[in-house]
């Protein structure tokens, strides 16, 4: 791996994660020390991380980690759900059998899980359920999408699955969904995905409240 990608993957887990506030002012002095690389790659992997929505860079002022709105929150759920949306109604006519089983077997699995497993877990589950279901779809632009969609959205998604009754409820729908698809039934599919998706600016905000007081808690434990 180049020394670019080495500090592009480092640089986005602390992006995704909001390991530094938002708002704070990256210095790439102490990131090359911490990284242990020269400053260029540094440069160029949070200039990429700029292309992607997951730090900002102000002229003369450098860059930054992004900050937490409710209202770019909001939107971001809407365009992932269209775009998941679409996914669906193509898995529904397009999947085989087989894959629309695995798919079914891979929720009812969670689903077994969600009393013994740890909440990380659980969470990667959720998203993994997701790209699995874009996976199928067979567009990889799309894919990428929602890769990168997910990668933004990450910090209020975990937000909001930590709570118990919201993770056991979510992935109960990842199964009603899987079973549309294994009927062939993309518009019944489409319906539960959009509703399972759907996150009002108002949910936003309340999330982005909490994810921000466990951001400053955590900088002074």
């Amino acid at each position: 791996m180049s020394s670019v990608e080495r500090a592009y993957e480092k640089l986005r887990g602390m992006a995704v994660e909001f390991a530094l506030k938002p708002g704070e002012r990256l210095n790439e002095v102490e990131l090359s020390r911490r990284f242990e690389m020269s400053r260029a790659p540094i440069r160029e992997a949070m200039n990429r991380l700029v292309s992607e929505g997951l730090l900002t860079v102000v002229p003369n002022q450098g860059f930054s980690c992004r900050r937490l709105s409710a209202s770019e929150t909001a939107s971001l759920y809407e365009v992932r759900g269209d775009l998941e949306v679409a996914a669906s109604l193509a898995v529904a006519s397009r999947a085989s059998t087989e894959e629309k089983a695995n798919l079914m077997e891979f929720c009812t699995r969670v689903l077994r899980q969600q009393a013994s497993a740890p909440i990380k877990e659980l969470v990667d589950r959720d998203e993994e359920f997701h790209l699995r279901l874009a996976t199928l779809a067979g567009n990889t632009e799309r894919l990428r999408l929602l890769q990168n969609i997910n990668a933004r959205i990450r910090f209020v998604r975990h937000i909001n699955l930590e709570n118990c009754a919201r993770m056991s409820q979510s992935l109960q729908e990842h199964a009603d969904i899987a079973g549309k698809l294994r009927e062939g039934d993309g518009p019944g599919a489409a319906a539960l995905l959009r509703r399972h998706l759907d996150l009002s600016a108002e949910a936003a905000a309340i999330s982005i409240h909490h994810g921000l007081a466990r951001i400053y808690a955590d900088s002074v434990a």
